[in-house]
């Protein structure tokens, strides 16, 4: 049998400590590195709906496998919380005037944010939320709603957050109001490993939308609705999104939000297509 050419394995060992074996060694090792992480994909959230956008991916998780944690609680504030006294802006009625059916921040708030905010850079998300108040909110007064933002507002800038967490809400009454502006990144989805240890930062480029109430307590409104359907279809149209990238939130990381009572809704919505 003709004997075969000695591969560069074989020359390393038998001359282990030649330079030309060593480097040989060297670049053996760097190919098959290569070709290991050839083989690795990045996984993108499951869905429904069809495939999910492509999420903000940030390295691997190094260390040992790392779980969602329960199910959060820290967007809603606890019963016992006292919010400072409210004082309302001068105006305090509804601006039926204004172009896009949007209630201005400074409606309802004199506070700007709490600390400095990064740049939202983008829409590739809508996610909705409910506010999940262990009380749930029932009133469709705009002044009461009013103070009941300002109240959600003062509790999330007390847990640290840089101002109230999400971009918009959608009232009992199905108005809608503008809570941070949606220039900037907000605050309303944690950041969470998957299974695969890839860690997403969901705030990143996602507008957050909460529904105010406590739906794994009480029922959306008719006009909410309504305007869930017509809000989000205004805001996919104004960045060019895809059903696919309307989510709620517990299709992101583990938590009841947005509740027992509007998950069937928003599955609805979305199959047939209405927002």
């Amino acid at each position: 049998m003709a004997n075969s050419p000695p591969s560069a394995a074989d020359d390393a060992s038998a001359n282990p400590l030649t330079r030309r074996n060593f480097l040989r060694l060297v670049n053996l090792g760097a190919a098959a590195a290569l070709a290991g992480c050839a083989t690795e994909r990045a996984p993108t959230a499951a869905s429904s709906f069809g495939p999910a956008p492509a999420p903000t991916l940030i390295g691997a998780h190094q260390g040992p496998a790392t779980t969602l944690p329960a199910p959060d609680n820290q967007y809603a504030p606890p019963p016992g919380f006292k919010a400072p006294p409210y004082s309302p802006p001068v105006q305090a009625v509804f601006p039926a005037t204004l172009a896009n059916g949007i209630i201005p921040r400074a409606a309802w708030t004199h506070a700007g944010p709490a600390k400095p905010c990064l740049l939202l850079g983008g829409v590739n998300l809508l996610t909705f939320h409910h506010d999940g108040d262990p009380v749930p909110f029932a009133d469709t007064d705009y002044g009461k709603t009013a103070a009941y933002l300002e109240r959600i507002r003062a509790y999330h800038v007390r847990t640290g957050f840089e101002d109230i967490g999400y971009h918009y809400a959608i009232d009992r009454a199905g108005r809608v109001w503008e809570l941070r502006s949606h220039l900037l990144r907000g605050e309303h989805v944690r950041a969470g490993y998957d299974d695969k240890h890839v860690l997403h930062k969901w705030n990143d480029n996602n507008l957050g939308i909460v529904v105010l109430g406590n739906f794994m307590l009480q029922q959306p409104t008719a006009a909410q609705q309504q305007r869930i359907c017509s809000f989000g279809l205004q805001l996919r149209k104004q960045y060019y999104l895809s059903i696919e990238q309307i989510r709620v939130h517990q299709e992101l990381v583990t938590t009841e939000c947005p509740g027992v009572h509007l998950r069937p809704y928003m599955d609805q919505v979305r199959a047939r297509r209405l927002i």
